[in-house]
C-alpha cells in the first residue's frame, strides 16, 4: 500500500466525515497560549472507515480578559478502499474568536456560577473542500465546586465540492463536562456528547466521549479519551491521547 496526499474534490470521496466537538467556556489568561494536541486511531465502518488522527489540534490565545483567539482543525491519515491506499485528509480550519459575554460572579449569590459566551469565525479549507465556510456557537456554562459544564448550540457551514455547491450545512449542539476528581484538582473526568443535524444531503451524527486528564502543573495537561459514534459514516470508535502545553507570551 502507498501513502498519498489527497486533495478530495467531493465530500463523498472522504471516507469519514468530521465530528462536532463541543467546547468549554474557559478562557485563557491574557497573553497565555495553549496548544491542545490529540493523536490516535479511529475505526469506522469497513476498511475504508479506519484512520489515524495526526493530529486533532486546537490553539488558544488569550487576547483580553474576556476575549480568546481559537484556531481549531485536524489532519488524518485515512484508509481509502478504492484504490486501496492511504491518503491525508484535513478538516476545515476554524479560525474564530471566543467571547465571554456575561457571568454571574459578584451578581448572584449561591454555589453556582453561570456564564454566557459566543464563538464565531470563518472555516477555511486546507487540503479538502472549496470556498470559505463559517461557524457560530452560543455557549452556556455552569460551574459548581468541582463541576464545569458547557452547553453548545450553533450553526456550521463548511467548504464544499466547489465554492458554491456541495457545502455541508448543519445545526449542532452538545455538552462538554469537566469534573475534578480530587481536592487539588490534579485529576479530572472528561465527558462530551455532540450531535449534528444537516440541512444539506449529509447524514446526521451523534458522538460521545469519556476520558481522564492529569493536570501535571499550571502549564501542562495530559489526557486519554475514548470516543464512540452512533451512526455509519463517522468514527464508530476512537482512542486518543493528548497533551496541552501552555506558555505565557506576554
Amino acid at each position: 500500500m502507498s501513502i498519498t496526499l489527497a486533495m478530495a474534490a467531493r465530500a463523498e470521496a472522504r471516507p469519514t466525515r468530521p465530528r462536532f466537538e463541543p467546547t468549554d467556556l474557559e478562557l485563557e489568561d491574557t497573553g497565555v497560549a495553549e496548544l491542545d494536541l490529540q493523536i490516535g486511531p479511529a475505526f469506522g465502518d469497513g476498511p475504508g472507515g479506519n484512520r489515524m488522527l495526526l493530529p486533532d489540534f486546537e490553539f488558544d490565545l488569550g487576547l483580553l480578559p474576556n476575549v480568546e483567539l481559537d484556531i481549531d482543525g485536524a489532519f488524518s491519515l485515512d484508509h481509502v478502499a478504492e484504490p486501496s491506499s492511504r491518503a491525508m485528509f484535513s478538516e476545515a480550519l476554524w479560525t474564530c474568536v471566543k467571547l465571554g459575554v456575561w457571568d454571574s460572579r459578584g451578581s448572584v449569590d449561591g454555589p453556582n456560577v453561570y456564564a454566557v459566551g459566543l464563538q464565531a469565525g470563518p472555516r477555511i479549507p486546507i487540503l479538502d473542500g472549496h470556498g470559505i465556510g463559517y461557524g457560530a456557537l452560543a455557549l452556556f456554562g455552569l460551574t459548581r465546586e468541582r463541576y464545569h459544564l458547557a452547553l453548545n448550540l450553533g450553526f456550521i457551514l463548511d467548504p464544499g465540492d466547489t465554492i458554491h455547491t456541495g457545502r455541508p450545512t448543519s445545526f449542532v449542539g452538545g455538552l462538554d463536562a469537566d469534573i475534578s476528581l480530587d481536592r487539588r484538582g490534579a485529576w479530572s473526568l472528561l465527558g462530551e456528547i455532540g450531535g449534528v443535524y444537516y440541512t444539506s444531503r449529509d447524514p446526521n451524527d451523534i458522538t460521545a466521549a469519556v476520558g481522564v486528564a492529569w493536570h501535571v502543573g499550571e502549564m501542562l495537561d495530559l489526557s486519554a479519551i475514548v470516543l464512540g459514534g452512533a451512526f455509519s459514516g463517522a468514527d464508530r470508535l476512537a482512542v486518543l491521547v493528548g497533551a496541552s502545553p501552555k506558555i505565557a507570551l506576554w
